[in-house]
């Protein structure tokens, strides 16, 4: 089990898929996630090399209630330290057009054309 940055509780990859990454990058990708999901006892699962440095994988958090909320989708481009967790439908319709929707959706098409079979 690998443990988080902060020292609090572990972040895990549930399934083992971070030993085909290696510790170096599964720590990355644990560290990415922690960082902008600050969700220190996420789960990861099914973490798999793309193309090039990207990562993906499936991340389940914790809500404000303490309940893990489900997998989602993300990816991770090693060589420039980017995160995106795929959004949902209730967050894709709560911007309007614009930047944020934007970056919404890059995370998307990154996901559906590196991550998806």
């Amino acid at each position: 089990m690998a443990t988080g940055s902060s020292g609090g509780r572990a972040q895990i990859v549930d399934d083992g898929s971070g030993a085909a990454l290696g510790p170096a990058d599964t720590r990355t990708v644990l560290d990415l996630i922690e960082r902008h999901l600050k969700s220190p006892d996420a789960k990861v699962t099914v973490l798999r090399r793309s193309a090039g440095a990207i990562i993906c994988g499936s991340v389940n958090v914790k809500n404000r209630e303490g309940l893990y909320t489900g997998e989602r989708g993300f990816v991770v481009d090693l060589a420039t330290s980017f995160f995106g967790r795929v959004p949902d439908g209730p967050e894709l319709m709560t911007f309007r057009p614009g930047e944020a929707y934007q970056a919404m959706e890059r995370i998307r098409q990154i996901y559906f054309d590196r991550c998806l079979d």
